[in-house]
Order: C-alpha cells, then sequence, then structure tokens
C-alpha cells in the first residue's frame, strides 16, 4: 500500500475509546466476608453438635464469620455486572460417632454474580445425608439469592465494594443444608470487595476470635486448616442424632429439644429433691 492508501489521521477520533478505568475491567484481587449463618455455627460448636469448623484454602476466621481471598472474574459498570470467584473453603463438623461426623458440611468455590440489580451466592458443596450417609457433591449450586443496595455498581479508586448485602437461602440452597432451613430463610448477610487496578487498596478485614469451639480448630488468622474443596475427605454433610428442621430463633429444632430435655430433666431433679425434703 501507498502512504495516500492509509486512513487518515482526521478520523481517529471516531474510533472507540478505552473504557475509563473506573468504568470495567479485570478483577485482580478481592475478598468475600460472610458467616453463612449465625445460628448454624452456634449450632454446629455448641453443646448439642459439640462439632468444630475447619477452614482451608486461604479463607480464615474473621469478625463476620469467614474471609475468602484471592478475588478473579470481572467488572462491568455500563452493563452494570460482576462476577468475582473467591478462594477458600469451610467445613462444618458435628455429631460425631466413632471416628466420623453425621454433620460434615463443605462449601468451596464461592462465586458472587451481579447482574442488572440481583444477585446471587454461587457454590459447590459437599454433604453427607444423615440417615444414609451418602455424600453428594453439587457443583456450582445457586445457594443464596442476594439484595442489592439501591443505586448503580460504581468503583472508587479502583475497588467496588458492596457492605451487608442481605442473603436468603434459594429452594436449592435448601439442599446444602439437608432440609434444615426453608427456601427464603435468612442467612448472614456479606461484604464483597473487589479490585481491578493491581495499586488498588483494599479493606482489612477485622480478626475473629479464631475459636470455633471443639478440638482441632483450624480457622484464624493465618488458619492452619488443610482442608480445601479437594481434600474435604467424606464430603460435606448434613445431618445428625437429632431432628434438624429449622425453628423461627432460626436454631435447629434437634438443639432446642435437646435443650428443653436439659431443663425437664432439671425440673424433675429439683421436684424429687422438694419431696425427699418434705419427708426428712
Amino acid at each position: 500500500f501507498t502512504p495516500q492508501s492509509r486512513v487518515p489521521s482526521t478520523i481517529s477520533p471516531c474510533l472507540s475509546a478505552p473504557a475509563p478505568a473506573d468504568r470495567q475491567g479485570e478483577i485482580v484481587d478481592g475478598t468475600l466476608d460472610w458467616g453463612v449463618k449465625e445460628s448454624f455455627r452456634s449450632y454446629v460448636t455448641g453443646p448439642v453438635a459439640n462439632g468444630r469448623v475447619e477452614t482451608g484454602g486461604g479463607a480464615t476466621a474473621s469478625a463476620a464469620g469467614y474471609r475468602f481471598p484471592d478475588a478473579t472474574g470481572g467488572f462491568d459498570a455500563d452493563e452494570q455486572t460482576l462476577d468475582a470467584a473467591f478462594d477458600g473453603t469451610v467445613r462444618f463438623l458435628g455429631h460425631k460417632e466413632g471416628d466420623a461426623y453425621t454433620l460434615d458440611l463443605s462449601l468451596t468455590g464461592l462465586e458472587i454474580r451481579l447482574e442488572d440489580g440481583a444477585g446471587t451466592l454461587v457454590a459447590d458443596v459437599s454433604s453427607k445425608d444423615r440417615e444414609t450417609r451418602k455424600v453428594t457433591t453439587r457443583t456450582d449450586l445457586a445457594i443464596a439469592d442476594l439484595k442489592l443496595p439501591a443505586g448503580e455498581l460504581e468503583a472508587k479508586d479502583g475497588v467496588v465494594t458492596l457492605s451487608a448485602v442481605p442473603a436468603t437461602l434459594t429452594a436449592d440452597g435448601t439442599e446444602a443444608f439437608g432440609g434444615m432451613y426453608a427456601k427464603g430463610t435468612q442467612l448472614d448477610a456479606l461484604t464483597v470487595s473487589v479490585a481491578f487496578d493491581e495499586d488498588a487498596e483494599l479493606p482489612a478485614a477485622t480478626a475473629g476470635s479464631g475459636t470455633t469451639g471443639g478440638s482441632g480448630t483450624t480457622t484464624g488468622s493465618g488458619g492452619t486448616g488443610s482442608t480445601t474443596g479437594a481434600t474435604v475427605g467424606g464430603g460435606g454433610t448434613v445431618g445428625g442424632s437429632a431432628s434438624l428442621a429449622s425453628t423461627g430463633a432460626g436454631l435447629p429444632a434437634g438443639a432446642l429439644i435437646a435443650a428443653s430435655g436439659v431443663v425437664v430433666a432439671a425440673g424433675a431433679g429439683v421436684v424429687i429433691a422438694a419431696r425427699r425434703r418434705r419427708t426428712v
């Protein structure tokens, strides 16, 4: 081609300009802070299930429950979409029988998908049926619907942050908990912060106590848990020796039944003691 055949430089302003840095980009880092469900954590580590919580793959304990790091994905402010996947695993263990647990639920591969004001929390779930002890693994399971704040998704200084986003259990999510909770049950709110600028600063996590009950605890800053999505052994489990239907208080019925049994037993002891005192 001759120089005259080249496209004149005078039309170059008509070419599409790259999107501004705060409008879209590839996610280079990010964190998800989520506690799953506070009453469930309490049940697992409490006196009924007498279990523990393990973290692995980079996940650690935080004030919000657990922090999942190293986000990857993309953000587009013009399309109002955000897709962020996070590293880390959290595993709930309770109701130990011999060398195994009848409650054993593992969540890994957590991913936030936001589009046009709607949001979904997706995860790979491994669970064991409490009756048959059969392990089931579900990949890319939509476990929670997210209620996004009003307004558009926006980035500031190369970071998109959504704080205290309400989350409710989906119909598919009920399977992850073995039917313990019904569709629409309120889960812990979550906070997601993702960066698509290498120099951007993410908000620091507020460290949790690092105590998750039971022996062999693996949560805490720099947790030592060896559990990952690929090495959860028997997979996640849901269930236990008690009924695990949900209650209005958000606690599994088994926990309340067991607690009421303790109260009844204690009351019976008081009555017996009182009768003995009368006969002395």
